[in-house]
């Protein structure tokens, strides 16, 4: 029976985390396009290109373990957020 308890808890864990990851990602996109949207010297595209930037660095890094590949994965998914959070503001400041 402890296998089975600490397999309960392995998932436990596991849901937590990712609910806890799609939280940030909400809070994150909601505060990306507040700033967007509302900041006027706001440079979207310098933004965008340092998220780059970040996101080589850790592409060329040495290390590429597991946890390295789950970090670049979700760089990846919080760089695709923050792309479509600013087009969405922009998009919305077009119709305008």
């Amino acid at each position: 029976m402890p296998g089975q308890t600490e397999s309960s808890d392995v998932d436990a864990l596991g849901e937590i985390m990712m609910i806890q990851g799609a939280m940030q990602r909400q809070f994150l996109r909601a505060m990306l396009r507040r700033v967007a949207t509302d900041v006027p010297a706001f440079n979207a595209e310098l933004f965008l290109a340092e998220l780059q930037i970040l996101q080589e660095s850790l592409v060329a890094g040495k290390d590429k373990s597991a946890i390295h590949n789950f970090a670049l994965k979700e760089w990846e998914r919080l760089s695709e957020m923050a792309l479509e959070a600013i087009a969405s503001t922009r998009a919305s400041a077009t119709r305008q």
